[in-house]
């Protein structure tokens, strides 16, 4: 910040009668002889901010700014005809230092000359020099520079550290890329050194052409990654995708995942920062499981296959002897592994790692929805959730019951009935739950069962076997309400 003017003293319109003004690369312009400049100058001279001194042809201070004095911790008059080197005898104005060396050529050559130094009586501190000639001395501007300096070095430093650890990333690729408007124009400021293991491109050959670490992209890819990056330039948004390369040295294929992030600097420039991470590993460990699940996924198929044919195996042995109550026990043993079946199939789809709560409910529902008709006397309402294997197959178990049970008994046993069923969340104190009603209504007159079957025994131990849940089940006459109640553990968004 620019310091306070002090009038200009007798003293001071004197010297500043004497100073020139020079030119960067030529001869001074001469002498200031208006007595309003002379006012002006030092009133200039106080306020640059930068501290500011003159010598004469002997080395002695003939003039001092503000700035100065507070530098030097002393006041003008104590400094002013006295020889520098005396005022401050070990200083870098010394003879034979760097500083002196400086001045003297000043002296000697009348060119003026810029550079950094130590600064007088402080240790540690350094200052950047302005020193022109001017009435047979010098003048000297400074400022000090060393909280800059230490900056800077500061960031060399970091900036040497980052750069150590991305070059030595064992599975990742650190870069910028400096912005144009023109696409093509864009250019890697910033390559480490880790390049050369990841892709078998030196940093350097990725700097001077970037179309090296282009060209090693599968042919399947380039075109993706060329509309990809087009689009992340025009609108700034991240880049961000995984693609296969052939390794420039050893020809193997491997996966790599792709990030950058556009940052705008203070100066307007923007910079791409940039990563390039090796994923193969990743890739590989997928595709195992995907085999294995797979497997799993034909073993499970295969297992309830096997089991239906001993049911029907035993079942027929007892054709003979089979009356109404074993033909029923027989279809509701078939039609429960067929909902088992089903919710397997869900689950499958979405390689056993969760389903989607409306797929579950829409594969239970799909054989009571064969007919248009038949599609308008199943309502369902309800936020779409992300529920894991074990809830997804309980339910298919549960709604499967339900379903059982309208058919034969309720709302779907004539023409006229309807069943809603919906569903929603809500926290509470264990967590988030998931609470679903099924409702019945225009069936027959419901009353409450002599006994308990299995399917309600299935739909009420069940849910708390599996589930840590409960159900309720209510025989209303204008139709069957149940309520389920289950936590939400292991659900995703």
């Amino acid at each position: 910040m620019p310091r306070s003017a002090l009038p200009a003293s007798p003293d001071q319109q004197r010297i500043s009668g004497a100073l020139v003004i020079p030119d960067d690369d030529g001869p001074s312009r001469g002498p200031i002889s208006d007595a309003k400049d002379h006012g002006r100058l030092a009133v200039l001279l106080e306020g640059i901010g930068d501290a500011f001194y003159s010598l004469d042809g002997e080395w002695r201070f003939t003039y001092i700014n503000r700035a100065a004095q507070e530098h030097f911790g002393a006041p003008a008059p104590s400094m002013l005809g006295r020889v520098i080197w005396d005022v401050f005898p070990h200083s870098p104005h010394s003879e034979g230092t760097d500083l002196r060396r400086r001045c003297e050529d000043v002296f000697r050559t009348g060119v003026a000359a810029s550079f950094e130094s130590r600064t007088v009586g402080a240790p540690g501190r350094h200052l950047e020099y302005r020193v022109f000639p001017y009435d047979g001395g010098i003048a000297v501007s400074f400022r000090d520079w060393t909280e800059r300096r230490r900056t800077e070095e500061y960031l060399r430093e970091s900036r040497a550290q980052l750069s150590a650890l991305a070059d030595n990333l064992p599975l990742g690729m650190v870069y910028q890329m400096r912005d144009a408007e023109n696409f093509f124009d864009r250019r890697f400021i910033y390559v480490s050194a880790s390049c050369e293991r990841i892709n078998g491109v030196p940093a350097e050959r990725a700097i001077e052409d970037p179309t090296a670490l282009y060209d090693l992209l599968l042919p399947e890819f380039r075109e993706k990654v060329f509309q990809a990056q087009i689009e992340s330039h025009a609108t700034g948004k991240p880049f961000d995708m995984e693609i296969a390369i052939r390794h420039g040295v050893t020809g193997e294929l491997r996966w790599q995942r792709i990030m950058a992030t556009r940052r705008i600097l203070p100066n307007g420039e923007a910079i791409w920062d940039g990563l390039q991470i090796d994923i193969t590993d990743h890739k590989r460990a997928e595709d195992h499981l995907r085999l294995l699940i797979n497997e799993l996924n034909h073993r499970v198929k295969n297992t309830l296959a096997t089991v239906q044919s001993l049911a029907a195996q035993s079942f027929s042995r007892l054709a003979s002897h089979e009356d109404e109550e074993l033909r029923a026990a027989r279809s509701a043993f078939e039609a429960r592994l067929f909902a088992l079946a089903r919710g397997h199939d869900v689950l499958t789809r979405e390689n056993w790692e969760g389903a989607n709560l409306s797929d579950v409910l829409a594969e239970a529902c799909a054989p009571y929805k064969a007919s248009a008709a038949e599609r308008t006397r199943i309502g369902m309402d309800g936020p779409d959730l992300r529920i894991a294997p074990p809830m997804a197959l309980c339910l298919s178990m549960t709604l499967h019951e339900l379903f059982t049970n309208a058919l034969k008994y309720g709302a779907l046993s004539n023409s006229s009935g309807r069943i809603r069923l919906s569903w929603s969340t809500f926290a509470a104190a264990t967590g988030q739950r998931l609470i679903m009603r099924w409702e019945e209504r225009g069936g027959p007159p419901v009353s409450p069962p002599r006994r308990t079957g299995f399917g309600s025994r299935l739909i009420q131990k069940g849910l708390a076997r599996e589930l840590n849940g409960s159900a309720h089940i209510a025989y209303e006459s204008a139709g069957v309400i149940c309520t389920i109640d289950v936590p939400l553990e292991g659900i995703g968004s």
